[in-house]
């Protein structure tokens, strides 16, 4: 089977083969190509109208593999219909087929090719008064239809954007050379379900290090419940943070995936639960959540995983001392440990807005199931009634699904409230093969920034702030009476930076308060005597600054936007209304584009788009960041 792989390092050439856009017959200026990218992604109709075309290209090669093995004469048949019959073009499937082709569709060159195409023929198409021979497909799927659009520019976007689809579909296929694959693979890539095998999602970092991964409230919370083992005693024990004028909180709770039933466990049982967190639990944490941020209703959407992928994610393929039966049951503990995790959300005040969310499991088991192979075994007193036994598991079929607490804080369609809690970063897949045993520090360091990376792009912590987070309460009390402890402790810190350092995070020093005699000594220069560390070194240290960003390659993807602040928002002073007349003048002043303006605020592009057309009310948060990002150009516009 073609690997999908390979999508990505075609994604360049693609569309230069039957795409390409002669540079004599138009020139277009690079604003006005990348507003149209903004416009292609935030419409999802293009998008859309490719991955049917690709269904139905796929399910063409597999009807005719049918009646190939049939031997039957093919019919005359209306394709749409017999793809939309068997399920292909629901809404499941078609994300489950984008997900297929995500490492083409991350890359800039597929949106910019396929803006400069369309364009391109737009122009043509009104200049010389004729369609363009190659948007004359028979049975182009199209956005717009009606006779009285026949002769409005609405409708020659709408036959282009459709040629456009239908060629970039039938490249699509055309790489992924149907030829090879099987009828259970046709199935699979189409994402019908089959009756043996369960449809798992495709496995993270499958043409990339890095992944999106939400950080807002519940999630920093949660990856920190499962690390710094920080929580109170009680009838049923709780992980609470105060938050504005309300709280998050924690507890253990025991699912039953057949019933769907969920409940809080109590003291002791709960304590048996909580005693068995630590960073590989975090891992699992982050990889629900990394799947979660990349749905768009992903409290409606299951999260399908096999155990053997998040074996090799974690880099256990490679270990030897323990059986594949040994890891999958591993991975399985570590899957029921996160998914004990509740969260109960109460008043979270984010500037004029106010949620009460019902207590339930952070995220939901579904299920849990072990496969292998049947062994044979001979009974010497019945020779001739064989019997089978099941043997070791060689493969764990995850199934989950992310809790209700997702419809407030990762819901892409609600405007006011992806605005305001929709946050994400990156992950590395370095960070998921710290070995949390050997380099347990590091391990907890790397999944807290991994969070607080998005929400403080400056990378300036105190030792004594991270600690806090990372570890007991009773360490640093400890640390201070116990001159073997302390020394011990600052020897892990040194070598967990150097261990993020080797990884490819920054690490720096603040020269004012973290003095070369108590740096790490992997940090200093040769000719710097480091010697002991000074008399009463403690107290310096833990007030000092450590500057901890994460690789060049995720400061580049979140350099684009400002840092997000997850305290709440004060009351900002009424200021001189903003029009969206007024952004608009201000953007063509700055030579932005409103996808630019978007991303600089970390709001979805459609509600810039509102604001210009004055369907929204801009709120003062965000007026504010406008002035700030727009200068004097927006202020005198209004």
């Amino acid at each position: 089977m073609t690997q999908l792989n390979d999508l990505a390092l075609s994604a360049t050439s693609m569309l230069n083969e039957s795409l390409s856009v002669d540079p004599a017959a138009v020139v277009l200026d690079q604003k006005q190509v990348q507003d149209y990218v903004a416009k292609l992604k935030a419409g999802k109709s293009f998008l859309n109208l490719v991955l049917i075309h690709v269904a139905t290209g796929i399910n063409q090669f597999r009807l005719r593999l049918a009646n190939t093995r049939l031997k039957n004469e093919p019919d005359v048949i209306n394709l749409y219909d017999e793809t939309e019959k068997i399920g292909a073009l629901q809404k499941q499937t078609m994300m489950h087929l984008e997900r297929r082709f995500r490492s083409v569709l991350k890359t800039d060159e597929f949106w910019e090719q396929a803006a400069t195409w369309i364009l391109g023929r737009l122009d043509q198409w009104q200049r010389e008064g004729l369609m363009p021979s190659d948007c004359a497909v028979v049975g182009v799927l199209s956005l717009e239809s009606g006779a009285d659009l026949t002769d409005s520019d609405e409708w020659r976007e709408s036959l282009v954007i459709g040629a456009c689809a239908f060629h970039t579909a039938s490249q699509w296929l055309r790489h992924l050379d149907l030829s090879g694959h099987s009828a259970a693979e046709i199935d699979k890539l189409l994402g019908i379900q089959s009756n043996d095998t369960p449809t798992t999602r495709e496995a993270l970092f499958q043409d990339t290090d890095v992944e999106r991964v939400a950080t807002g409230y519940p999630i920093l919370t949660g990856a920190q419940a499962l690390i710094n083992s920080q929580w109170e005693d009680g009838e049923y024990p709780y992980w609470k943070k105060l938050v504005g004028e309300g709280f998050i909180q924690h507890q253990i709770v025991r699912q039953s995936p057949s019933s769907q039933q969920i409940e809080l466990v109590p003291s002791k049982a709960a304590w048996e639960i909580i005693n068995q967190f630590g960073p590989e639990a975090a891992y699992v944490f982050l990889i629900f959540s990394s799947y979660a941020t990349d749905s768009e209703e992903p409290w409606a959407e299951q999260i399908r995983l096999k155990g053997t992928d998040l074996i090799r994610l974690f880099g256990w393929d490679k270990r030897t001392d323990i059986t594949i039966a040994q890891k999958l049951k591993k991975i399985g503990n570590l899957v029921e440990l996160v998914c004990s995790l509740s969260v109960l959300v109460k008043n979270i005040n984010i500037g004029a807005k106010r949620y009460d969310v019902e207590r339930g499991a952070m995220w939901i088991l579904e299920g849990l199931g072990y496969s292998g192979q049947l062994a044979l075994t001979m009974d010497a007193n019945q020779p001739d009634s064989p019997t089978y036994e099941a043997g070791e598991p060689d493969e764990l079929y995850i199934k989950v699904r992310p809790g209700v607490w997702t419809e407030k804080f990762l819901n892409a369609k609600d405007a006011n409230a992806k605005e305001s809690l929709f946050q994400y970063g990156y992950l590395a897949k370095s960070t998921l093969q710290i070995n949390p045993y050997r380099q347990r520090l590091a391990s907890k360091l790397a999944i807290f920034l991994t969070i607080m990376s998005r929400i403080r792009d400056d990378g300036r912590y105190e030792v004594q702030t991270l600690l806090e987070r990372l570890e007991p309460k009773e360490l640093l009390q400890a640390i201070r009476e116990d001159r073997l402890r302390r020394v011990k402790l600052i020897n892990q810190w040194d070598s967990a930076l150097l261990t993020l350092k080797e990884l490819g995070w920054e690490i720096d020093f603040d020269s004012a308060t973290y003095p070369e005699s108590i740096r790490p000594a992997w940090s200093l220069s040769d000719d710097f005597d480091s010697g002991y560390r000074p008399r009463n070194w403690l107290a310096t240290w833990l007030k000092a600054i450590v500057i901890i960003k994460p690789s060049v390659k995720i400061q580049e993807k979140l350099g684009a936007h400002g840092p997000i602040t997850l305290k709440p928002a004060r009351p900002v002073a009424q200021s001189t209304p903003l029009t969206g007349e007024a952004i608009q003048m201000a953007l063509n002043a700055k030579g932005m584009t409103k996808a630019q303006l978007a991303d600089a605020l970390q709001v979805d592009r459609s509600l810039v788009t509102r604001w210009l057309k004055g369907q929204r009310t801009i709120q003062p948060k965000h007026r504010e960041q406008i002035k700030a990002l727009l200068g004097d150009v927006v202020t005198q516009q209004a």
